[in-house]
C-alpha cells in the first residue's frame, strides 16, 4: 500500500505538507486536464505534418540531418524518416498515449513516453515552437513523478488510496 508510506512522509512534513503536497483528486484532474489539452494539441497538428514535418515541406531532412549532431539525431525520432506514413504513425501513438493519460491506463508508461515523443516532435521543427510547447514539456517531465493513478483513473483499482490524503513527491 502506497497510501500510507505517502501519508507518513507528508505528516513528517508538518506545515510544509500543505505547501508542497497534493492529494490524488486534485492530481487526476491535472492528468484529465492535460491529456485532453495535449489531444487537442496533437489532433491539430496533423494539418500541419505535410507542410512542416515531412521532406516534401519547408524542412526536409536532407537540409536538416547535415546540420545536426549525434544527440540531436539520436533524441529526434521523428527525424529518422520524412515520410507521411511514418510521421503519421508516430502522431497517431502520441494520440493514443494523450488518450491514455486521460482515462488514466498505463499513467507511467504514458507520461514517459508523451514526453519523449513531443520533444521529438518539436524538435523536429523548431521553427515552430511556441511557448505553449515549453509548458507541455515542463508539465509532461513533472508528470512522470506524480502519481497519476491515484484516482479517477481506470488504474486506480490496483491501489487504495485516501483520495483526499496529502503527499509529496518530486512532482508536487
Amino acid at each position: 500500500r502506497r497510501s500510507n508510506r505517502t501519508s507518513n512522509m507528508a505528516k513528517s512534513w508538518g506545515g510544509w505538507a500543505a505547501i508542497l503536497g497534493s492529494n490524488y483528486e486534485a492530481i487526476a484532474l491535472y492528468r484529465i486536464s492535460l491529456g485532453i489539452m495535449l489531444l487537442i494539441e496533437l489532433v491539430s497538428r496533423f494539418q500541419y505534418l505535410h507542410p512542416f514535418y515531412s521532406d516534401s515541406g519547408t524542412l526536409p531532412l536532407n537540409l536538416l540531418l547535415p546540420k545536426s549532431d549525434s544527440l540531436y539525431k539520436a533524441v529526434c525520432i521523428h527525424c529518422y524518416s520524412g515520410s507521411m506514413i511514418y510521421l503519421q504513425l508516430l502522431l497517431s501513438v502520441q494520440v493514443v498515449l494523450a488518450v491514455m493519460l486521460v482515462v488514466g491506463y498505463k499513467t507511467k508508461l504514458a507520461s514517459i513516453a508523451s514526453w519523449v515523443l513531443y520533444l521529438s516532435l518539436t524538435l523536429r521543427n523548431t521553427w515552430l515552437n511556441f511557448i505553449l510547447d515549453r509548458y507541455f514539456h515542463y508539465l509532461l517531465f513533472y508528470s512522470m513523478f506524480l502519481p497519476l493513478d491515484g484516482a479517477h483513473a481506470i488504474d486506480a483499482k490496483k491501489y487504495k488510496y485516501d483520495h483526499r490524503e496529502t503527499f509529496i513527491s518530486p512532482g508536487t
